[in-house]
């Protein structure tokens, strides 16, 4: 199955809230920016390690190359894969 793009203000591709809620501490997700937050390339993937798991969303430290340590919020919304284990789900 392949990651479905989208162009910005289209409806994107995520997770379902089923599996939204299977995401732990510890699991890795791939995620877009948010359109509000206006970025320069919007079909870029980012890539997180859950830190902790709120209701709404989810605190990831990033892992991509030149913000390793940095942290953001991000919806389920925003979520297009998550990783636990060797194990993969892109959003359905």
């Amino acid at each position: 199955m392949t990651i479905q793009r989208t162009q910005p203000g289209a409806k994107r591709a995520c997770i379902s809230q089923e599996r939204f809620q299977q995401i732990a501490e510890g699991d890795h997700i791939i995620y877009l920016l948010a359109p509000e937050l206006l970025p320069s390339n919007p079909l870029r993937e980012w890539h997180g390690r859950v830190e902790q798991v709120h209701a709404e969303e989810v605190q990831v430290s990033l892992m991509d190359e030149g913000y390793v340590g940095l942290t953001e919020l991000v919806r389920r919304q925003e979520i297009i894969a998550v990783r636990k284990g060797t194990e993969t789900h892109i959003a359905d």
